[in-house]
């Protein structure tokens, strides 16, 4: 099987390497230093603007990352092209890991805390909560927001959990479509949203959504930049309800170094990490699709065409 990568992430060693484990047999071609050969599968998370072309014989796309959006609404594909997403368990226990990190913050108050030791006060904070107390809204149901409700609810956390078409989970409060949004929502101690950019879901975290949120809620951005509007965000930062902002994703990233994000204390900004892809779940996610692909059948993860 031929590979041609357009994804600096998927040309990293330790991701080859593993993927030649897993199946000797493929070869892999890296844009743009080995140009545009003909290949059986392209791996990208978005398409590089310079490349013109595709191969003519290309039988499937495998997009590198969490969301394919950007590779659907390129008219560079041809629409029959059959596109499969990565299916990454490393990638989604990561992204779980950021969201305990702001939960557990959230527990003890812990930007309450570093606030206060910047003017050497000794408080406790008011508010403490227990796991089993404090409401966690996670927005996005699909494989990675699955993994994080789930995760949260087995750590003992209050999880309720919003879709766009309805879902059932063991444990976890469900509402789904447009008016359970701000039911999901309303009186959460923490936002997490894991949602796809879509048309729809542009500026969904804006004040209508923020101010549902409990008094001193955190909010957890790993979906994309275009969902949280900024003046909004600051908004809900200076007015309430909202404490604090922990954000993965922008538009653009990263923001302009003048940009006021970067200067406020309630916000936690981290570099698009979260849902950084494992060497060894991502390989594991392709060599299934590669595997799909010589047999025959259908494509793991596949989200637009057939077989191929």
């Amino acid at each position: 099987m031929r590979l041609l990568i357009a994804e600096p992430l998927a040309a990293e060693p330790a991701f080859l390497a593993e993927l030649h484990r897993l199946d000797p047999a493929v070869t892999a071609a890296v844009w743009p230093q080995d140009g545009v050969p003909e290949a059986d599968i392209l791996v990208a998370f978005a398409l590089p603007p310079e490349i013109e072309r595709l191969p003519t014989d290309l039988r499937a796309v495998f997009c590198f990352g969490a969301g394919v959006e950007q590779l659907l609404g390129d008219p560079r594909l041809p629409p029959h092209l059959p596109v499969a997403r990565l299916l990454d368990e490393g990638q989604a226990q990561r992204m779980l890991d950021y969201v305990l990190a702001a939960a557990f913050a959230r527990l003890i108050d812990l930007p309450v805390l570093a606030e206060a030791r910047a003017r050497r006060a000794w408080i406790l904070p008011d508010g403490r909560l227990d796991r089993r107390d404090l409401a966690v809204a996670v927005l996005g149901l699909g494989f990675i927001g699955e993994r994080i409700a789930t995760g949260l609810r087995d750590l003992g956390f209050a999880v309720r959990a919003w879709s766009r078409q309805p879902r059932t989970l063991p444990g976890i409060a469900a509402f789904a479509g447009p008016d359970g949004l701000a039911a999901c929502a309303e009186g959460a101690d923490l936002l997490v949203n894991v949602l796809p950019a879509t048309p729809e879901l542009k500026g969904v975290l804006g004040t209508r959504l923020l101010q549902r949120l409990a008094p001193g809620a955190h909010l957890v951005n790993i979906g994309r930049g275009s969902h949280l509007p900024e003046t909004d965000l600051c908004r809900a930062l200076v007015e309430g309800p909202l404490a604090h902002a922990w954000l993965d994703v922008f538009t653009p990233e990263p923001p302009a170094p003048d940009h006021w994000i970067w200067r406020d204390s309630r916000v936690t900004l981290t570099p698009h990490l979260a849902g950084v892809p494992s060497p060894a779940g991502a390989a594991a996610s392709l060599a299934s699709v590669i595997a799909a692909l010589r047999a025959g059948d259908a494509l793991p993860g596949l989200v637009r065409g057939g077989r191929a």
